[in-house]
């Protein structure tokens, strides 16, 4: 608090004229005769020797004004010195807006009870040195459609909230590290890496106009607009930031910036985790994505974007492809949102596959076209895979369904009216309420082989391994190869499909060992998993090991799971660290008493059933 007490004395003793400013109300000029005294004009005749002085004015915006200034169209000279903006509120306006202009200077100016401060939209050449942007919305707003609309002189004196502006133009071959900033923007830079930054209550970055830009181990915590915003940029790269959090816009926003990386990083509580607008082949990998309205949004026609090996957890939405042209999604673990992926009618070739989706309202929400959706695990949804009804909105066609896994689910699948030439086949339907709906016009069993379902009894006469009689589903839709052997899907849907196998050495105290087949968690996704949405009928035959980078007190529960557990945990050299057991279906936490860094799972009394007793201790390779 001291700091700003102090902070505000600077300002008041920097900036005499604000105590004696006089007041008026906004002033607007949008053309070179408008620059006059009934707007403001003190001094100056507009040249570079001799430039328009607007001074000492302190301008109270009434309600409905939008801007405190408006300067647009104009390439006169000009200096806006000691002016002081109060009650700018209207999150659409703004303290100053210049667009369309050049050769402007804003100086010593002050901007307070305002939503936004400074707006610079298609303008070029300005200067700003020693303003103070104390706002509710952003500080400083630079807009435009080429480089040259970016190329501005503002200096660090500068501050938005208290902490600088750090704006960069033209910048090669530098790394920037550990700044702590109001404001940061890279326009017309190549090969520059920003390191460690943070920004807490302020604008976020912004790159423009630049190439192959690293913005690596930033937290981006809280800002008003994005948290980075990178804007005909390509090859950017975004890793390794632990937190890009309760940002009011967006997370991550990539527009116009093909082939960018978003790697690794904690993307939590934003309006937009990520959004991908027209820009191709993003590739998003090893990302988690929590508490968002929406995950992740690809637009604007973007090409081939990759999103995978992921964790998304209490987004409404995970992800959603608007408009998008051969997006492919796989290995991603989804729970405990309203949609896991929708994928609406302007999006075509997109391929869904080997994901996880638990607790989710509608697994997939499909209303694109030409998708393949295989190989996933959906388990304890309303509906698993949802062709919504779209009332002549929407015409999904020539779609697959084929090797999914729906579990426990109310609904399996769902098709709508308009839905046609939908080749569904080789899933299984465990489990639900319903099997299925069919109000389109489909292929069941497309090949001859139609989908397994738990629930049925018909015969086998010729023992052919597809049952006599077809399965007939609400709507009209008939399945008429109902497959009797769930071996047909040849490995469990789903991430765990995805995950190492290895083998690890239990010996106990006595001496006795053990080599036991595991599958081996060691990504974010994967250990968020365990054996969430697994039916019982394979979890009893799985073995999981969770390794983590450090040790660590990590915490567990049941939920989702159909089997009892028993969980080893180990020091980082493998030596006995606490035991328990987990009961199916049991949402309460479970952690060991000590650090760990290896959790081994497996269902109750497996081991005892080896021939081990207790302590164990894991032979690390």
């Amino acid at each position: 608090m001291a700091r700003y007490l102090l902070l505000g004395s600077i300002v008041i003793l920097g900036l005499g004229l604000f105590a004696l400013g006089t007041e008026r109300g906004p002033i607007t000029i949008l053309s070179n005769s408008d620059f006059t005294s009934e707007n403001g004009v003190i001094a100056g005749t507009g040249t570079p020797d001799d430039p328009y002085i607007i001074a000492g004015w302190d301008i109270r915006v009434p309600e409905g004004e939008l801007y405190g200034v408006r300067i647009e169209n104009t390439d006169s000279y000009f200096i806006l010195r000691g002016v002081k903006v109060l009650g700018a509120q209207d999150p659409s306006g703004a303290g100053i807006y210049l667009a369309n202009v050049e050769n402007g200077s804003i100086e010593d100016c002050l901007i307070q009870n305002s939503h936004n401060g400074i707006v610079l939209l298609g303008s070029h050449g300005i200067a700003i040195r020693d303003t103070y942007m104390f706002v509710a919305g952003l500080g400083l707003q630079v807009m435009g459609t080429s480089p040259e609309h970016y190329e501005h002189l503002i200096e660090q004196t500068n501050l938005v909230n208290g902490k600088p502006v750090h704006y960069y133009y033209g910048l090669e071959n530098q790394v920037l590290e550990g700044i702590e900033a109001g404001h940061i923007t890279l326009a017309g830079c190549r090969q520059v890496t920003l390191k460690g930054v943070r920004i807490e209550e302020g604008d976020g970055i912004t790159v423009a106009f630049s190439e192959d830009v690293v913005v690596e181990g930033a937290d981006l915590f809280h800002n008003r607009g994005h948290g980075l915003l990178v804007l005909s940029s390509p090859r950017t790269v975004v890793r390794d930031c632990e937190r890009i959090a309760n940002n009011a816009l967006s997370g991550v926003s990539v527009w116009l910036s093909p082939r960018s990386q978003v790697v690794h990083n904690g993307i939590y509580g934003n309006q937009v985790g990520l959004y991908i607008n027209a820009s191709d082949r993003v590739s998003c990998a090893e990302n988690a994505y929590g508490g968002n309205a929406l995950g992740i949004l690809v637009t604007g026609a973007a090409r081939e974007v990759e999103i995978r090996d992921s964790l998304f957890s209490q987004n409404k939405t995970s992800i959603q492809l608007d408009s998008a042209i051969g997006t492919v999604i796989e290995r991603c673990a989804i729970t405990d949102s309203d949609i896991g992926v929708q994928v609406d009618a302007p999006s075509t070739y997109p391929r869904v596959r080997d994901c996880s989706f638990i607790q989710v309202g509608y697994g997939l929400d499909i209303l694109g076209s030409q998708g393949t959706f295989e190989g996933n695990l959906i388990a304890y949804a309303n509906i698993g895979i949802i062709f919504e009804e779209a009332y002549g909105e929407a015409h999904p066609t020539s779609n697959t369904l084929r090797h999914n896994l729906i579990f426990r689910s109310r609904d399996g699948l769902y098709l709508g009216h308009e839905t046609t030439d939908t080749w569904i086949y080789e899933n299984l339907i465990w489990d639900c309420d319903r099997a299925a709906r069919d109000f389109g016009k489909n292929r069941w069993a497309p090949s001859g082989r139609g989908n397994w379902y738990s629930d049925y009894s018909g015969p086998d006469a010729d023992g052919d391994g597809i049952g006599d009689e077809p399965i007939r589903f609400g709507g009209g839709g008939v399945d008429p190869a109902p497959v009797m052997d769930r071996s047909l899907v040849s490995k469990l849907p789903g991430v765990l499909s995805t995950m190492e196998r290895g083998q690890v050495t239990l010996v106990d105290e006595a001496g006795n060992s053990v080599s036991l087949e595991v599958l081996i968690a060691d990504q974010a996704h994967e250990r968020l998993l365990g054996f969430q949405g697994v039916p019982k009928e394979l979890a009893q035959d799985m073995a999981i090991l969770f390794v983590w980078d450090e040790a660590g007190n990590y915490g567990f529960w049941n939920r989702g799971v159909t089997i009892n557990l028993d969980v080893l945990f180990f020091a980082e050299d493998g030596s006995f660290a606490g035991d328990l057991t987990m009961p199916a279906g049991s949402k309460d936490r479970y952690a060991a008493r000590n650090p760990f860094m290896y959790a081994l799972e497996v269902p109750e009394g497996r081991l005892r059933e080896l021939g081990l007793g207790k302590p164990v201790r894991l032979l690390l390779p």
